[in-house]
């Protein structure tokens, strides 16, 4: 290539093109999405993420175009605080799952959070495929980047979802966790003092 453009094989390129074709959409969507949001913390979080993927989608560019990372070079989601909503609830708390609504004006808080969720989720297992077939390595650290990023966003939509009674988890009965914890038995460790070897019994 010519310039200062990076070599890419192919698949590198139409893998690229596609997660900043994704970028740019999820980008729209969670800008929409937050026009709908009543919760002043739900509607905050979601500008950060949509902000932290345009971010992460100028660097791609600037990697793309073989440009040197100047004002887009700076830490993403990914390198800063995630906010937590409380420690997580375990158990259900008479769960509800409310009937879709096919004639909907505007999507509920639920459905909003749900969507996001799915994208960070989604996004996180795209991203990690595609940055295991690069063999650019600037280009596979861009694309795990995105796949921290994406973690850490579900992660803080999760905490808020659960917070909220939108994400229950189940827990199994006491006596069936006490069986399974027990279950394992750790290897001993014996260090030889005169070869310093290490053996495991």
């Amino acid at each position: 290539m010519n310039g200062g453009m990076m070599p890419f094989g192919a698949h590198e390129l139409i893998g690229l093109n596609e997660a900043l074709m994704a970028k740019s959409a999820n980008i729209e969507l969670l800008s929409f999405l937050g026009q709908h949001v009543q919760d002043q913390r739900l509607r905050n979080m979601l500008d950060q993420h949509a902000e932290s993927i345009h971010h992460h989608y100028m660097q791609g560019v600037q990697l793309l175009q073989g440009q040197a990372q100047g004002a887009y070079g700076k830490p993403s989601l990914a390198e800063s605080n995630v906010n937590f909503y409380g420690q997580p609830k375990l158990g259900l708390r008479n769960p509800n799952m409310p009937m879709p609504r096919l004639n909907a004006q505007a999507p509920s808080e639920r459905s909003i959070c749900t969507t996001a969720l799915s994208l960070y989720k989604f996004g996180a297992i795209g991203w990690t495929t595609f940055g295991l077939e690069c063999t650019n390595p600037q280009l596979r650290e861009w694309f795990m980047s995105g796949t921290a990023m994406s973690d850490k966003m579900a992660y803080e939509m999760w905490s808020f979802m659960n917070q909220k009674g939108y994400y229950q988890v189940v827990t199994l009965p006491n006596e069936t966790i006490h069986a399974m914890t027990q279950a394992y038995t750790p290897s001993q460790m014996n260090v030889n003092q005169s070869t310093n070897a290490i053996q495991y019994q």
